[in-house]
Parts: structure tokens; sequence; C-alpha cells
């Protein structure tokens, strides 16, 4: 599934292509798209700004009116701006002369207003997106040490009510930067330690949206020996969608 940086890309590109642009062209093709029937409703609009929040992605129309896009395990967004078509029939397709964005598959697309945007529970209950502009770093912290006790530190980091954005991949190599085992509890982390995932969590993000790429240093590494400490990355599933975790035993107290 797409994490958080890859959202902040594709919201990049989507600004850079059409951002401030009126939508000369917008179709749904695809018989399956939620949007087969309304896509006509954006034609002529402007896109005013685009909104990554999490996993989520908002591009905001004139009008009112508001596209709300989530890609879940399959979905993508192909952006073009030598006017060439994406192969195949796409969920939805945005054009103003030959700068073109499409989805394709996913788990969410919709269009709603504005104003039921802001009110959408999905999002409402979304935790501090560390690549937003007010993010506020404390904050996170604290809501870090306040989580459930109980709660491996690894699985919480997977839940979006938490940190919005984050997926496997960074929090196993934000758990690795900040030296703490994924499998530590929560209410076993000191405030140092708590501030110092935060602070991996959004430099690894930050990282990400940057060059394009994730830093991994030991996410499918298993059995490799660790970069820091030469002991062997471990790999076991955790929490209740069993998700993949790697972690170093020798250097992750």
């Amino acid at each position: 599934m797409p994490e958080g940086d890859t959202i902040h890309r594709i919201a990049l590109r989507i600004e850079a292509a059409l951002g401030g642009r009126r939508l000369e062209r917008v179709e749904a093709p695809n018989p399956r798209s939620p949007l087969h029937i309304r896509a006509g409703d954006l034609e002529g609009a402007t896109l005013e700004r685009v909104e990554a929040r999490g996993k989520y992605l908002l591009l905001h129309c004139s009008g009112d009116q508001v596209l709300h896009s989530h890609l879940g395990m399959n979905g993508r967004w192909l952006i073009r701006s030598d006017g060439s078509a994406p192969h195949g029939k796409p969920w939805l397709l945005l054009a103003a002369g030959p700068r073109i964005a499409s989805q394709t598959g996913g788990k969410l697309l919709r269009l709603t207003s504005a104003r039921r945007a802001r009110s959408d529970p999905q999002l409402r209950q979304l935790g501090p997106d560390p690549l937003a502009p007010d993010f506020d770093q404390g904050a996170a912290v604290q809501r870090l040490l306040s989580w459930e006790p109980s709660a491996e530190v690894g699985a919480a980091l997977l839940d979006q009510r938490l940190l919005a954005g984050i997926g496997n991949v960074i929090r196993i190599e934000a758990c690795f930067a900040a030296a703490v085992s994924p499998w530590r509890k929560v209410g076993r982390l000191e405030g140092e330690e708590a501030a110092e995932i935060v602070t991996s969590c959004r430099r690894v993000m930050s990282e990400a949206v940057r060059t394009g790429r994730r830093p991994k240093r030991i996410y499918g590494a298993e059995r490799k020996p660790c970069p820091r400490c030469g002991a062997r990355i471990q790999r076991r599933r955790q929490g209740d969608d069993a998700r993949t975790t790697s972690w170093c035993p020798g250097c992750q107290g």
C-alpha cells in the first residue's frame, strides 16, 4: 500500500501539472469507476489546490467540489505532461491541455463537497501528518506517549489515528533509527525515545519525498548483518494484520 510520502509526492506532481488550471476534460471511462456517471460534473472547474493527508489525497476544485482518493493496495496515479493518454480505461482522467492526471483502481474515489470533506469521519479520526506544514512535533510525541500502554510500538505506529501516513517501511526504519524495538510496549517508552521515533518518521518520509526513494537500512534485509552493530536482522509478524516486521535484536533494545 502506498505510504504517506508517496501520496505527498503525487500531490506535488498533480499540483505542478494541473494546479490553478481549468479542467478541460474530466472522464471516468472505466465502468467499474465510482465516478463513471459523475465525473463530467467537474469539467470546466479549476483545480485550486491539492492536499495530501496521511494516505488520503484531496483535490480541491472550484464550485465547492473535492475529489477524495485513497489508493489502497493496488491503486495508482499517473501524471503526464506530454499529452499521451494512459493505457486502458482509468477510473478517472483529469486533463488541461497536454497535462493529464489519471487514477486507476484504489480503495476510494469520490466527489464530494468541501463541507462534507471537512466533516468526513475517515479524515477527522486521522492523527497528525508528519509531513504537514503545521505538524506539531511536541504534540505528536505526547500523543505517542499517551497511547494504549500495552500496545507494541511497531503495531501502534501503523494505526492511522496515531500518526497519519505511516506504513510498514516507514515504521520499521523509524524504529531502527531510534534504536527502539518495535516489540517494546508503549508504556515503557521514555520521552526521548518517543521523540526520536517521531523525528525519525518525519525524517524518513521527508527524504522519500525529496529523493523519490525511501531510505531502507533494514527493511527487506532479514538475516543480513545489521549496518549498526553487525547482529542478524530478524523478521516476524506483528499486530492484528500480521504485518511483517524487521528489527535488529542487537541494538534495538
